[in-house]
């Protein structure tokens, strides 16, 4: 133990003494950044030193606005020692229509230092790719501060950066300690169970050439534990890779990309959070789990091969307002001896007018096998022998009507078509479906009232949207036992690939538990119904948020399957459930409501860098298998609460503190054998004859009690240290003596450069 000790502490030293410098940028090829970056660029623009994006402001890359930064430097550089002051109205010259105007409050000198206050701190936030491109960046400054008083550390900070050129290094990493001790009869882990997890990822990125930047990242590993330990030489991935040129044209990149396109195509949030609320601890340890195997970019999929995009905007047209278009290829997966190559090609483009009030959609998605590549011959009864092939299709709208200041009317309605041949040399086996998602949006002053339609077919299946990235099924490639990353109590195991299974439908499993109407989101298969929502932002910054949703029972719009979920039999003659008392039924109908109230006393008093937050959350879930039998029932309450101490000098320590109680209670059909209690279940495609028998008539009398607790500390903006505990205790009164207790005790330092 005390080997692994040092171990760990010569781990955080070591990032400890590797990281100067804490961006609140992401990599310059995405739109990852803080959210007051685009405020203050939104104050360039109000103060006409940036010209009109032509985009909205959420899809310009890092890289773009970096280089209109620069632009706006230019701009001072060349003009007097004065900031441009607003027109005489008080209104900025030039505003896209995606950015908000500024307050008609603010008088002129406001608004002209908060044009200067938005450079200032665009130039700190990007001082290095400025003086990348030849941007004098301490001349700038000068201009600066003689209008607000020049900040002498900033400026001698700055000079250190005018030396940059060229490529520039950067990385973060991170040291995980993880302990497991299980108790009772049925606990998922032994009386003590550790892995320690240290990665360093490192990359390079530049500007070679104007408009032009390159960006690599590599991986080093290194896993301790009794169950997870290293080979002799620790694992070096590739885990970025790409070149991208930007133009007046169009962005262009070969290598590595994030994308995503609609509800019903290429979509896929991360795992889903099926509450309003998500307590610090469990939100922190989900996203730690997604970065580390994914690179996670929110519903992004990470893919790689080729990307164009463009765009044109006519700003001073009142009925023209943006012209979009996207296009990308590239391979999934390479040949084996048996088996096919797999390639994705998609399209999208989109039109808006009345300044971008009014959008129309369309999406084109194709993934398929190339026959050519695979060395076994094609076998009329042997599926793995089958070439495929999937289309998916959407065509959408989406409108918002202002009516007056703060006041607006706005919707979306998007239509699919998807079309799946399971084998390209028999034009018997296409298996075509449709469906149609809508939803409609009251805006009034911070308050919405939502309504969201669902009509999506029992066959419609698109792999980017309801392919979740997590799997529950133990053995199945990529579950997270054999990445080595973390337990495999988690509830959702990842698999390390862009699209599950490309050779078949699949969709990933999910807990009873957690969610059953929605388990893939907006693209679940197989749902009818309506789902009413409303929220509002009260009070000063927001401080007072209320969430609430309701399934309305009205007639035919109470959410529903549209029939019981059917497999095709094993001899190839018909369709047979998978949940075989509902073979004559509809199948599910659902119900419930979730309310949740967020109270952030740091925004009501406007205590800036400080955290005085308690959120509350009580979501019911009821299904009716449509048997005659007693609804399933879930019921859910999570409570939250984040605070830092009121001592000085130790009021950057945040603890967080969250409690989490589910009971569920009824009867439904779960897989068998998988989990502890079984509780999960998965969504069968029609070819899936390998769900049947898989599925038990089950009692789910089940109460799950968590208790969480936290603390993050940043020593430096660079280095920072969190801690999470949790203490899971499980009673399940349908199994005699069943007893189940878990303590997880992560540790983890954090640092970038």
């Amino acid at each position: 133990m005390k080997r692994r000790m040092w171990i760990q502490l010569i781990g955080v030293l070591a990032f400890g003494l590797a990281a100067p410098l804490w961006a609140k940028h992401g990599l310059l090829s995405t739109t990852d950044r803080d959210a007051w970056i685009d405020q203050r660029f939104q104050d360039l623009v109000n103060g006409g030193l940036v010209s009109n994006p032509g985009r909205p402001l959420n899809e310009l890359t890092n890289l773009q606005v970096a280089q209109l930064t620069a632009e706006a430097a230019h701009t001072v550089l060349a003009q007097a020692d004065v900031l441009p002051p607003p027109t005489l109205d008080g209104m900025p010259p030039s505003i896209p229509g995606d950015l908000p105007a500024p307050s008609p409050a603010l008088a002129p000198e406001q608004q002209s230092s908060q044009v200067s206050k938005g450079l200032k701190d665009l130039v700190e936030e990007f001082k290095n790719e400025l003086s990348a491109m030849d941007v004098d960046v301490a001349r700038l400054e000068d201009k600066i501060y003689d209008q607000k008083r020049r900040n002498e550390n900033f400026a001698a900070r700055q000079q250190e950066y005018l030396r940059l050129t060229g490529t520039t290094p950067y990385g973060d990493g991170a040291v995980f300690s993880n302990l497991y001790r299980g108790f009772g009869a049925n606990s998922s882990y032994p009386s003590m169970d550790y892995n320690d997890f240290m990665y360093l990822d490192f990359g390079f990125k530049g500007v070679p050439a104007p408009f032009v930047l390159f960006d690599a990242q590599l991986r080093i590993t290194r896993t301790i534990g009794l169950y997870y330990v290293d080979p002799i030489t620790p694992p070096i991935t590739l885990r970025w890779l790409s070149l991208t040129n930007f133009n007046e044209l169009a962005t262009i990149t070969v290598g590595d990309f994030y994308k995503s396109y609609t509800p019903l195509t290429l979509w896929n949030n991360d795992v889903p959070v099926y509450t309003f609320i998500e307590p610090t601890s469990f939100q922190r340890n989900r996203k730690a789990v997604e970065d580390l195997v994914y690179m996670d970019h929110e519903p992004d999929w990470h893919l790689r091969g080729f990307q164009a995009s463009s765009s044109m905007a006519w700003p001073d047209n009142v009925f023209l307002s943006y012209f979009k278009l996207h296009m990308m290829a590239g391979e999934l997966k390479s040949a084996t001896q048996a088996s096919f190559s797999n390639y994705f090609a998609a399209s999208q483009a989109s039109l808006s007018f009345f300044n971008d009030n009014l959008e129309f959609k369309g999406v084109g998605l194709l993934l398929w096998n190339d026959p050519n590549t695979v060395s076994i011959p094609y076998i009329v009864d042997f599926p793995s022998t089958f070439a495929k092939q999937y289309q998916i299709g959407s065509l959408s709208a989406r409108l918002n009507i202002p009516f007056a200041d703060k006041v607006s009317l706005s919707g979306s309605l998007e239509g699919a078509f998807n079309q799946y041949q399971d084998d390209i040399n028999n034009p018997l086996r296409v298996f075509q479906d449709w469906a149609v998602l809508g939803n409609a949006s009251l805006n009034i002053s911070g308050v919405h009232l939502t309504t969201k339609y669902y009509n999506v077919g029992p066959y419609f299946y698109s792999p980017g949207a309801q392919t979740n990235h997590y799997s529950a099924v133990p053995g199945q490639q990529g579950y997270i036992g054999t990445n080595l990353f973390l337990d495999d109590a988690l509830p959702g195991y990842l698999d390390n690939y862009v699209f599950q299974k490309v050779d078949r439908p699949v969709f990933a499993g999910y807990d009873r538990m957690a969610e059953n109407m929605l388990p893939y989101g907006d693209a679940t298969p197989n749902r009818l119904g309506m789902v009413f929502g409303f929220s509002a932002d009260i009070g000063k910054n927001g401080w007072l948020k209320p969430q609430a949703s309701w399934i309305a029972p009205i007639s035919t719009l109470q959410m529903h399957e549209i029939q019981a979920v059917d497999v095709l039999n094993p001899a190839g003659t018909g369709a047979v459930a998978v949940d075989a008392a509902t073979n004559t039924q509809t199948g599910r109908t659902f119900g419930g409501y979730e309310g949740a109230l967020t109270i952030d006393l740091a925004k009501a008093m406007d205590l800036k860098d400080k955290t005085y937050q308690v959120s509350f959350d009580y979501k019911n879930q009821t299904t009716d298998l449509g048997i005659g039998a007693a609804l399933f029932t879930v019921n859910t309450f999570i409570a939250s609460w984040d605070f830092c101490p009121p001592i000085k000098g130790f009021d950057s320590l945040v603890f967080s503190v969250g409690f989490e109680s589910i009971n569920s209670s009824g009867s439904e059909y779960v897989l068998n054998g998988v989990g502890s209690p079984s509780t999960y279940a998965n969504y069968s495609f029609y070819l899936d004859t390998g769900s049947l028998g898989s599925y038990a008539y089950t009692p789910l009398n089940i109460s799950k009690t968590v208790w969480a607790f936290g603390a993050m500390y940043p020593l430096t903006p660079a280095i920072r240290f969190r801690g999470d505990l949790f203490l899971n205790q499980y009673t399940y009164t349908d199994v005699p003596g069943y007893d189940r207790h878990d303590e997880i005790g992560r540790i983890a330092c954090e640092a970038s450069f």
